[in-house]
């Protein structure tokens, strides 16, 4: 009997010192922490992801993060300006001594052209930022139907 209440008691000690979760915080179609030229020419760089944290140390947090900085840290991690098809989700874990609380935002990262851009890169697909009929739409200048149609806008 002893020995049964030695096991259930490890195994809760064990389940409580190591305990975390993650959730989706949310899913934006368009987002940037910097100033965007609507009407400017944009370039699709590549799917980044960015990140902020702060630890527990005894289950007291020590800061809190900063979900503006996750977001910039994305954008800077693809040399860009705004983000599309985004996604933001929060983690958090701790082993009772130690934790970490985190933000972590990944999306698809856009840059402004540059003038080589514009003059002499053919297989650059450029694309022009303006208020279309339903919102903002990131519009390709080299085959206008093919169109990134932003349907939530959130910007700073």
């Amino acid at each position: 009997m002893r020995r049964n209440l030695a096991l259930t008691l490890t195994l809760f000690i064990m389940f409580g010192l190591f305990a975390g979760c993650s959730q989706r915080i949310a899913d934006f179609t368009f987002i940037s922490t910097k100033n965007v030229d609507i009407g400017g020419k944009y370039k699709k760089m590549s799917r980044c992801t960015g990140s902020d944290s702060r630890i527990d140390v005894l289950t007291i947090p020590l800061g809190i993060p900063d979900l503006k900085q996750a977001v910039d840290n994305c954008i800077e991690a693809g040399n860009g300006e705004l983000l599309t098809n985004v996604v933001i989700d929060f983690t958090q874990w701790t082993a009772i001594v130690y934790g970490q609380r985190k933000y972590v935002v990944t999306g698809d990262v856009w840059a402004k052209a540059d003038v080589g851009d514009l003059l002499s890169h053919p297989g650059v697909e450029l694309f022009e930022l303006h208020a279309g009929p339903s919102g903002f739409e990131l519009v390709s200048v080299t085959d206008p139907a093919n169109v990134v149609k932003i349907a939530y806008l959130a910007s700073r």
